[in-house]
């Protein structure tokens, strides 16, 4: 049971999700407040609360996805269903309930605790997409696929958005450390919505079979295989030329070991996903460049680190 729940709610994934919030407050913004003698708003266990609101959202996501997509995902993931199979569907939406309430209370105390209590509001409108997405917007072209890459980029720019107001302050104080720790929050950003979307549109591919039966409108369910390769092709490329350009454009935020990072680790993995963008023809093929994608990912958020550590 506790195995199938940690599957449902992709564990993994949530691990990623809290790791990029703490890098981005310890590694990032936290130094560079104590440099200038900046407070933030949020101490270290307030901090964690704020994560775990975003933890909890994400978690909720995935189960009503899951709790959605059921019968979509027996033709499309037989093998990786949880719900009415490990889990009860009643059971799994009873999980949704009650990690939403209680990511709402935690959000609400945070409000309360920087006496900003319509912040509250941001925990049942992310609620509220989330679950529009797995309703809807999913069965659409690019709607579905780009809110997913907004989440995703989102989730560096949530701590950044609760400290503004001491990243106000370091702006006036440090001027320069604030454009640096901006711009990298910003290239993590970037890099987060162009993987995102590359990887998106290449699960969409994979999941052609089953989305067509169920009525999806998806990119390569609406247009076909070859139009979906382009438009991935498009992310995938523009995502390539945006890493390449970043070392000529901000050179001092690059060290030799960051540099031999990126080609080997991001830049060539993705030249070759590219390519096999092109030969990928059955599902498995589509699941193997997916992960893939999902690796590049994970790699970007090694090389924030990286940046920030030069």
């Amino acid at each position: 049971m506790i195995l199938s729940l940690f599957r449902l709610v992709r564990l993994p994934n949530l691990a990623i999700v809290a790791l990029a919030q703490y890098l981005v407050y310890y590694v990032l913004l936290l130094p560079a407040f104590r440099q200038a003698g900046i407070k933030p708003a949020l101490d270290g266990p307030h901090f964690s609360l704020l994560v775990l609101a975003t933890v909890l959202a994400t978690a909720g996501g995935y189960i009503i996805n899951d709790i959605v997509d059921f019968r979509i995902d027996l033709a499309n993931r037989p093998e990786r269903v949880i719900v009415n199979r490990k889990i009860r569907r009643e059971t799994a939406f009873w999980l949704y309930f009650c990690i939403n309430l209680l990511g709402f209370v935690v959000s609400l105390y945070l409000a309360f605790y920087v006496e900003q209590v319509y912040l509250a509001n941001i925990f049942p409108i992310a609620v509220v997409l989330l679950f529009v997405y797995s309703t809807h917007l999913k069965r659409k072209p690019f709607a579905g696929n780009i809110l997913v890459a907004l989440f995703c980029a989102g989730v560096a720019g949530l701590v950044w958005f609760a400290e503004r107001a001491g990243f106000a302050a370091l702006a006036q104080r440090l001027p320069g450390q604030a454009g640096e720790v901006g711009g990298l929050i910003t290239w993590y950003m970037a890099f987060a919505f162009l993987s995102t979307m590359f990887r998106e549109v290449i699960k969409d591919m994979e999941d052609l079979q089953g989305d067509v039966g169920a009525n999806c409108r998806t990119i390569p369910a609406r247009w076909g295989l070859p139009a979906a390769r382009a438009i991935a092709a498009a992310f995938g490329l523009g995502l390539l030329g945006f890493l390449l350009y970043m070392p000529l454009r901000q050179p001092q935020w690059f060290t030799q070991l960051s540099l031999l990072y990126l080609l080997f680790a991001i830049v060539i993995p993705l030249a070759a996903a590219l390519v096999l963008l092109f030969r990928a023809r059955d599902k498995k093929q589509f699941y193997n460049l997916s992960q893939l994608a999902k690796l590049i990912m994970l790699s970007g958020l090694a090389m924030l680190l990286l940046l920030s550590l030069k």
